[in-house]
């Protein structure tokens, strides 16, 4: 098996307090004085390092312009910051997308532009509960709301282009296979998984409530291997089952307890590039790893507000660079790690 060997515990777009490019380049390394946060502890060889935290546009380099400065000084406006985050996507220009429930809109910043901007609608009704995201290779943002039971659908030029409702009752997670160009929302009170084309079209959906293979008992969160297998997390069933991209069962996996590994609350759900399954375990504040099959290889972080420590961990994405970004929601940030494949 390649990568992780071992088992250790351990209309429109309203852009506000937007922050013009500092800096190029920010790659998330550790300053000197950091010394090194890496999971299983030495003497394993490591497979996950911490690499960073972003809670501020200043994280990512990004800095207010002189104009904005004076307004918010004259103003008395507060720096933005995340507040309480959800969902993660990033694209591939490594832009990080966190929907921010308290503030009601979705976070973008970018790393090698060292910018920010705060993405909502001017639509009335506004943003509520945004709390899934994804982004489509054309540059379309996708933003599900718990509570108005529609997806947004956001336009690379700032236009609020659709909300796609086809019967959702409180959709949560989302994730777009680009390979397929579906968009698949998870719709927590309905116990469904449906899929939606980029003009709001219903293709496909699968899953009603309960317990046997193929039912859900308040599903939460979604994720898709590069063959378009579909891995969601099945809350109160306390697992996670596997379907074929035409929605057909798999597999399932997940022990409830309290053990290195085992589940209570999962929540977000991504695949490293070796197919590796990243699981965020809310009660325990840890993100839990698994092999494809379900045998689980290593537990990331603990509870806490320190470095590579979580409180109530809710999404997680990682980027085609490994990086895994992990929504730390009661602390108010996204936690940065790097998976460290074989041979690197």
């Amino acid at each position: 098996m390649r990568g992780i060997l071992g088992i250790a515990a351990g209309a429109g777009l309203l852009s506000i307090g937007s922050c013009a490019p500092h800096a190029r380049g920010v790659h998330f390394e550790l300053a000197v004085s950091d010394p090194l946060l890496v999971w299983p502890a030495p003497p394993d060889r490591a497979r996950i390092k911490y690499l960073a935290s972003i809670a501020t546009p200043s994280d990512v380099g990004a800095r207010p312009s002189m104009l904005r400065r004076v307004i918010d000084a004259f103003t008395g406006a507060v720096p933005p910051r995340i507040q309480q985050p959800y969902g993660i996507a990033v694209d591939s220009l490594g832009r990080i997308f966190v929907a921010d429930v308290t503030a009601r809109g979705v976070h973008r910043f970018d790393p090698e532009e060292g910018s920010y901007s705060f993405i909502a609608t001017t639509v009335r009704p506004g943003l509520r509960s945004p709390i899934g995201v994804a982004i489509d290779e054309r540059g379309d943002l996708y933003i599900s709301d718990s509570e108005l039971g529609v997806v947004v659908v956001i336009s690379p030029d700032g236009r609020e282009r659709l909300r796609i409702r086809s019967g959702l009752l409180r959709p949560t997670g989302l994730v777009y296979d680009a390979v397929r160009r579906l968009l698949w929302v998870v719709d927590t009170q309905a116990n469904r998984i449906i899929a939606f084309d980029r003009n709001g079209q219903q293709r496909a959906a699968f899953g009603r409530r309960g317990s046997a293979e193929g039912e859900f008992n308040f599903p939460t969160n979604i994720a898709v291997a590069k063959d378009g297998t579909l891995y969601v997390t099945d809350a109160l069933n306390v697992r996670v089952q596997v379907f074929t991209p035409e929605g057909v069962f798999l597999r399932q996996f997940g022990r409830h307890g309290d053990g290195v590994g085992d589940l209570a609350r999962p929540k977000g759900i991504a695949l490293d590039s070796d197919g590796h399954v990243y699981v965020v375990e809310g009660l325990y504040d840890v993100v839990n790893i698994f092999e494809p099959e379900g045998r689980s290889l290593l537990s990331v972080g603990s509870a806490g507000r320190g470095r590579g420590a979580f409180w109530l961990a809710t999404g997680i994405a990682i980027d085609r660079h490994d990086r895994v970004y992990v929504a730390d929601s009661h602390n108010g940030r996204v936690q940065v790690l790097q998976y460290v494949a074989e041979g690197r």
